[in-house]
């Protein structure tokens, strides 16, 4: 189970602009219990908020898939708080806009008893900000460095996820990692989701194969 995520809870509930929580978020960097004095009576508190996210942007489909990717996505908030020191929250709206400029993307496949793809797509500017995060250089420039940075952090994430799935039996190994650039998702079973965060936005592909 995923660490209770006050930010998805504000999220969820929808009396916020996307524009208005990456704002909370940006504030919630510098004071953390930014968020935590907006917790009232009329916020529902929802001890699953990202699994409740990801299944309304689903909007009843991916049935098969769906507590996987569920699964996969709150160790993928709570890992951008730990690694990346920031509050990312998952849109319960299915991510099916496009960004001018939003296509490098880095991603990795896990095989065995199961198939599944993670991966991430993002504008250069979030792309690099999310590498200085992880890294924590001072990166000027996406480079060979940069793009390290990010297949390092998705190994690591999915690395955790294998463990999990070891301590259910269920045998998974991880594929190598690979970036490219002006991507287009177009995976099998694909779920499509944008995580917003105080620095931007960007998405997060889920897939039964190579995206891309």
């Amino acid at each position: 189970m995923g660490e209770f995520n006050i930010a998805q809870c504000l999220m969820n509930q929808g009396n916020h602009s996307t524009d208005e929580m990456q704002e909370l978020m940006h504030k919630a960097e510098e004071d953390g219990a930014t968020l935590a004095h907006l917790i009232t009576d009329d916020v529902e508190i929802d001890p699953r908020p990202v699994r409740t996210a990801v299944g309304r942007a689903a909007g009843g489909a991916w049935d098969e898939e769906l507590e996987l990717y569920s699964d996969y996505m709150e160790l993928f908030l709570d890992s951008m708080n730990k690694f990346m020191h920031t509050e990312a929250v998952v849109s319960p709206v299915l991510a099916e806009d496009y960004v001018e400029g939003e296509g490098r993307a880095s991603s990795q496949g896990i095989g065995g008893d199961i198939s599944l793809v993670t991966g991430l797509v993002a504008r250069d500017p979030v792309f690099l900000e999310l590498a200085r995060r992880y890294s924590e250089e001072e990166l000027p420039e996406i480079d060979e460095l940069a793009v390290d940075s990010l297949e390092e952090f998705l190994n690591v994430i999915n690395g955790i996820f294998t463990v999990d799935l070891a301590r259910r039996k269920i045998n998974a190994e991880l594929g190598l990692p690979r970036s490219g650039e002006d991507v287009q998702p177009h995976g099998s079973r694909q779920l499509c989701l944008r995580i917003y965060t105080a620095f931007g936005s960007f998405r997060v592909v889920l897939a039964v194969d190579e995206f891309f």
